[in-house]
């Protein structure tokens, strides 16, 4: 088993590394405060489906304010803006803890007020400072390390997640209280300020210190005349609203139709991470060496499958909880897979002039696509009930299938490779075929993953 992380961050230059240390709180924080057991917590205080669908959505769709923030990241820097946007989030996070009070004094409705109010303040906030994310990146990130910066993140990110799924299945076992889900939150804001320590640490992300040039205005419209990147974008959210359909609903539909425990909820969802850390690096690989286009296709299509075979875990059926296991470990695995592929693609159609523009257009669209979908999926599942989450994995399986095709046709890179090779994995009239290349790739035997390979 080839765990890349060691070998990572050997590979990567000093500023890249310091990154992905400030990396580690982050995910902590991120994790605890609005990673899988916000769900948990949102139905645990009585919320209806489409109100979790609307807390779901919050992270996403903040991002929007990232096209405000171009003229402060040109002037103060991306670093700057960071650390002030982090440091509110965690201040913002703290008035989770009047939930008790509020719901001692108004009953539990002003629970789901408290927590809709402090996971929308912590979004804003980080909406606010992740406009200088990717500029940031672009920066520090060499040219011919993105693949493996991305892959060694994404494998440091689900490293953290086993333990921290592990351990909040632990806090969360049997019948768990208002106040062990007050706990992992405020492990979270403990986290997000320890975080606020290491990105100081990070070298660059420095501003002009001046008034923003002329040229920031006009960013936007730069990457908004770019043909070839907004297909990229359009191609991209589409894809991101596949997957978003079955995210939005698996969690609610393995507590409140499969009937499993909070805990057992957890440890599932460890499990995928677990899967993410033993094969994200042969994905990043494969992308290195067949292009992010292919990668993308091939993620998507082994997705699309593994959540149209979600169909088949039926309530009250013996095969459902044998089955639940392999659909979220491969729904993870191919889910984290994309990511690194379309992450890779995205650093290559950015422009150094008018990088600000390029990835804010970026955030916005991966907000709408990813924002939109949870409101939808909830309110489906509170009007149709058990048919509301068929819908949710008949979209994401159908919907991910057609933008596993345009990945092909749409996404090409500046600095294509071996693009014979990056497309003929893909063989729509040989579904064996492509098949067997997805299982090859992700159990480490594609050639790109050879030592010799060059």
């Amino acid at each position: 088993m080839n765990i890349p992380i060691v070998s990572g961050l050997r590979e990567l230059d000093r500023a890249p590394r310091r990154f992905l240390l400030f990396i580690v709180f982050n995910v902590i924080s991120w994790q605890c405060i609005v990673g899988p057991s916000l769900v948990l917590f949102g139905r645990k205080i009585g919320m209806d489906p489409s109100w979790v669908g609307f807390l779901i959505s919050f992270m996403p769709l903040s991002q929007l304010l990232v096209v405000v923030t171009a003229r402060a990241v040109t002037r103060l820097g991306s670093k700057r803006v960071m650390f002030t946007a982090w440091m509110l989030r965690n201040l913002v996070s703290c008035t989770i803890f009047l939930m008790p009070w509020a719901m001692f004094h108004w009953g539990q409705k002003a629970g789901a007020y408290v927590l809709m109010f402090a996971t929308l303040g912590f979004c804003l906030m980080r909406a606010v400072g992740s406009g200088g994310w990717f500029p940031w990146l672009h920066e520090v990130v060499p040219h011919t390390q993105r693949g493996i910066y991305f892959s060694s993140e994404t494998a440091v990110t689900q490293l953290l997640s086993v333990i921290l799924m592990a351990a909040q299945a632990f806090v969360l076992r049997g019948d768990p209280s208002i106040n062990r889900f007050l706990l992992i939150y405020g492990a979270g804001v403990c986290s997000g300020f320890f975080s606020l320590l290491w990105m100081s640490q990070v070298p660059g992300g420095e501003g002009t210190g001046n008034d923003a040039p002329p040229e920031t205005y006009s960013a936007h419209g730069k990457a908004l005349a770019d043909r070839a990147y907004m297909k990229f974008i359009v191609v991209a959210g589409l894809c991101f609203a596949a997957q978003t359909w079955f995210g939005s609903a698996i969690v609610m539909y393995m507590r409140d139709a499969l009937h499993i425990s909070s805990q057992n909820i957890m440890l599932y969802i460890s499990a995928g991470s677990l899967g993410i850390l033993c094969t994200v690096g042969f994905w990043g690989r494969y992308a290195e060496h067949s292009g992010s286009g292919a990668a993308m296709s091939l993620t998507l299509v082994g997705y699309s499958l593994t959540a149209l075979a979600c169909l088949t875990l039926q309530p009250g059926s013996a095969f459902a909880s044998y089955g639940l296991a392999p659909v979220i470990v491969l729904t993870s695995v191919f889910a984290a897979a994309f990511a690194v592929g379309v992450n890779r693609a995205l650093l290559h159609y950015v422009k150094e002039q008018g990088r600000v523009g390029y990835t804010n257009i970026w955030s916005v669209g991966a907000a709408l696509s990813t924002g939109v979908t949870p409101i939808l999926a909830g309110l489906a599942i509170d009007h149709l009930g058990l048919w509301g989450y068929r819908l949710c994995f008949a979209l994401s399986g159908v919907a991910g299938l057609v933008c596993a095709v345009a990945c092909r046709f749409v996404v090409h890179e500046e600095r294509t490779v071996r693009r014979r090779v990056a497309f003929s994995a893909l063989r729509p009239d040989l579904p064996l075929r492509t098949l067997a290349n997805i299982v090859r790739i992700t159990v480490g035997g594609h050639e790109s993953n050879s030592r010799n390979h060059t």
